[in-house]
């Protein structure tokens, strides 16, 4: 348990706390009270100090914003106590002077059930979900797979419309004809299967630049051909990326 106040980012890394004369110093944004409890993950000696690492016992439950939901995730909190000794102790390896100097900021427990009947525990527990959280995860994955949905359904209807599109400027002159073929060509396939990058995909960024030395005829044919396999392709995949709608919750 500690005899000090400490401050997490509560983000998955150890934030560093110095202890010094005038209290705890810290960046991290989260403050937590004296009393807490904690798990030692580690301890590290060093020439002037004693690095605890350690994870705060309770998590912290953060609230954000998904749409008109509010949600809730709990994260853990660890610290990375900085508590400065005298060098000599180091230097002797004095054992028993590191730990007095130690267990002036924290007190032990064999158990946690031990650490909770102390008078100095702060009392923090992790505040409870509200009691229709669970139906407001299952409204939150229906809402999520309807707005995937949609996205996609968009995505394809404009690749469709941009293959239409391609298949109206085609024209019977002859080095269109070999240029559409062979930009269709060049167009056969592309690597891209992630949803999230196929509905961020554009053609401009995708197309292949014509060879210099061709007719502008042949060149329109070359764009042209690329465009229509492009969109084809990419409505094709598309089609993947839709997901099942959970079951709502009733009313």
């Amino acid at each position: 348990m500690l005899e000090v106040e400490v401050y997490s980012a509560c983000g998955g890394t150890y934030s560093d706390n110095e202890v010094g004369t005038a209290g705890v110093a810290s960046k991290a944004s989260h403050r937590f009270a004296e009393g807490e409890l904690v798990k030692i993950d580690n301890v590290k000696v060093k020439r002037q100090r004693v690095d605890l690492m350690l994870t705060l016992a309770e998590p912290l439950r953060v609230s954000r914003t998904d749409g008109p939901f509010e949600l809730f995730d709990q994260r853990s909190c660890r610290v990375q106590l900085q508590v400065y000794v005298p060098r000599e102790l180091v230097k002797q390896t004095d054992l028993q002077g590191l730990l007095s100097e130690v267990k002036r900021h924290l007190t032990l427990y064999s158990s946690r059930d031990g650490a909770e009947v102390s008078d100095r525990w702060n009392g923090r527990e992790t505040e409870p979900l509200p009691d229709d959280y669970e139906e407001t995860l299952q409204r939150h994955a229906v809402w999520i797979a309807e707005r995937t949905n949609a996205a996609v359904r968009d995505g394809i209807d404009h690749a469709l419309s941009e293959a239409a599109s391609a298949v109206r400027h085609v024209d019977d002159d002859a080095d269109y004809l070999t240029g559409f073929g062979e930009g269709a060509e060049k167009m056969g396939s592309f690597s891209v299967t992630s949803c999230d990058s196929l509905l961020r995909m554009s053609f401009t960024s995708y197309r292949k630049k014509a060879p210099a030395d061709r007719s502008r005829s042949w060149k329109d044919g070359w764009d042209d051909g690329q465009k229509l396999v492009f969109h084809v392709l990419l409505a094709d995949r598309l089609r993947s990326c839709l997901v099942p709608v959970p079951i709502s919750p009733s009313p």
